[in-house]
């Protein structure tokens, strides 16, 4: 009897979770969400689940969540953590030839303090990478603060970040394929954490190019690489409606010269920023803000002679936002830039500057698409580009115990309008996909899959330039139970 009601119970879960998979198709095709057809893919997998998994001993509701992974905490007072282990595969893996199998590592933290007038947030990750094929082993970490200050009617904010990578960052919190990690978005540096980790108004959000999100970085081989950035915004409101925001930071990113790393490893540079945003909310949907911006760019590094010269950046713009609905929101901003380099008889050159950016945030799915064209640093391989880059990232959860995340972006990098040196243009193309399914409340497995593609057309710094397609599979496990409250909130 016990076997026929283990089947019993097995065949009303699989027609179950099927009922809710035609369900959930129908609202989406009654709603017409632009991001209908992601959805409806990402809702497919679902009714071939068979009936052995679907019949878990995971009770179907809970007071307490259940892990598909590590997350970062939503609630005041809230401290996050998860460790994972995975096993990943390559194929031209910072440019090494054949297949390479890493063995990885790597735990995650995030807290968000329960203070009002000192909101304070904290993202850890890091880890380390041993291959079992003979390549060198290596480490990664990266760690952002976010302090907040409310005095009166001025608002203070105070970030600062830190990572040490092999190569540049392509998917995941940790910024390295296969750990785990898709699907998570670190707090961005300068945010205001607010009571709740979310982002209430302009303080923290993104004013123009000053922080402006460059897209995705030009890859490289194996180049150590240390990067840090701090900011400081203050904010006050002028009206009920209107608030003036001030906002300053210093990067640096500096490239360590150890026994796996090429004579040349990249560029060291300098950057420091300087911005004021004004705006102003129309009413409760539309909001409307003017922004400029002023940023240096200096290069310090030895290997290269003669010295790569600096470059300005000013930035004019006027950004819209807009919220369509109650999840989703749509935001576009563009204004000339003047970009001078600082080499004899130079002068400044005019090229356009934007960003477009649509966020959809939902009870069990969120998506967000973005186009950005500006100036930038180099990321360590030029002295100073310009870049187009798109990017698309989205996550669902199923039934509650199955996650699918995705994330792609497309980053073209040219050489600035002024430069005189011959010119270049890489493509870099970055994407990856994970599914995640709990096994029990706080244990869950995962399989991811990145491909990186970048290829290049002219001459640049002499760096360990990455060229080519690599491929990188994960699959391993991930302990992350609920969150633990500290303090009081």
């Amino acid at each position: 009897m016990m076997k026929t009601s283990r089947h019993i119970l097995q065949n009303v879960c699989q027609r179950a979770a099927q009922r809710s998979v035609r369900i959930a198709m129908r609202r989406v095709g009654r709603r017409a969400s632009p991001f209908a057809p992601a959805i409806l893919l990402l809702l497919l997998p679902l009714v071939a689940i068979p009936a052995t998994c679907a019949a878990q001993a995971l009770p179907a509701a809970s007071a307490s969540p259940i892990s598909t992974g590590f997350t970062l905490p939503s609630a005041a007072g809230t401290l996050q953590y998860g460790i994972s282990t995975s096993e990943s595969l390559s194929t031209n893996y910072f440019g090494n030839s054949g297949i390479t199998s890493y063995t990885n590592l790597t735990g995650d933290a995030g807290y968000i303090s329960g203070s009002q007038l000192t909101p304070f947030s904290m993202v850890f990750t890091g880890g380390r990478s041993w291959s079992t094929s003979g390549q060198a082993a290596y480490n990664y970490l990266s760690l952002a603060l976010t302090q907040g200050i409310h005095a009166k009617r001025w608002v203070f904010v105070i970030s600062d970040s830190v990572t040490y990578l092999p190569a540049t960052p392509t998917t995941g919190l940790s910024g390295v394929p296969g750990a785990g990690d898709l699907g998570v978005s670190p707090m961005p540096a300068g945010g205001n954490p607010g009571p709740t980790g979310a982002n209430p108004g302009p303080v923290g959000a993104n004013p123009g190019p000053v922080g402006a999100n460059p897209g995705q970085g030009v890859l490289t081989g194996f180049s150590s690489r240390v990067t840090n950035s701090s900011s400081l915004s203050i904010e006050r409101p002028l009206t009920g409606k209107t608030s003036l925001q001030a906002s300053g930071s210093y990067t640096l990113i500096r490239f360590l010269n150890d026994s796996a790393t090429p004579i040349n490893p990249g560029l060291d540079s300098d950057g420091e920023t300087g911005g004021i945003n004004l705006s102003h909310r129309i009413d409760a949907r539309n909001s409307l803000s003017g922004n400029f911006s002023y940023s240096r760019n200096t290069y310090s590094s030895t290997s290269f002679s003669p010295p790569e010269p600096s470059f300005t950046s000013q930035t004019a713009s006027l950004q819209y936002s807009h919220q369509l609905t109650r999840k989703l929101q749509v935001s576009a901003s563009a204004g000339p830039q003047w970009t001078s380099i600082d080499t004899p008889g130079n002068t400044p050159a005019l090229s356009l500057y934007a960003s477009l950016a649509s966020t959809y945030t939902g009870e069990f799915s969120h998506a967000t698409l973005s186009y950005t064209r500006s100036s930038n640093s180099g990321y360590g391989v030029v002295a100073g580009a310009i870049s187009n880059s798109v990017t698309f990232s989205t996550g669902r959860v199923f039934d509650r115990v199955w996650m699918c995340a995705l994330t792609s972006a497309y980053t073209q990098t040219a050489q600035l309008p002024s430069a005189n040196g011959p010119p270049f243009t890489f493509h870099t193309t970055v994407a990856g996909v994970q599914v995640s399914r709990a096994i029990v409340r706080s244990l869950s497995a995962y399989a991811s899959y990145t491909l990186q593609n970048q290829s290049n057309q002219g001459s640049a710094a002499a760096v360990d330039l990455f060229s080519g397609l690599s491929n990188v599979a994960g699959f391993g496990l991930t302990y992350s139970p609920s969150a633990i409250r500290l303090g009081h909130s």
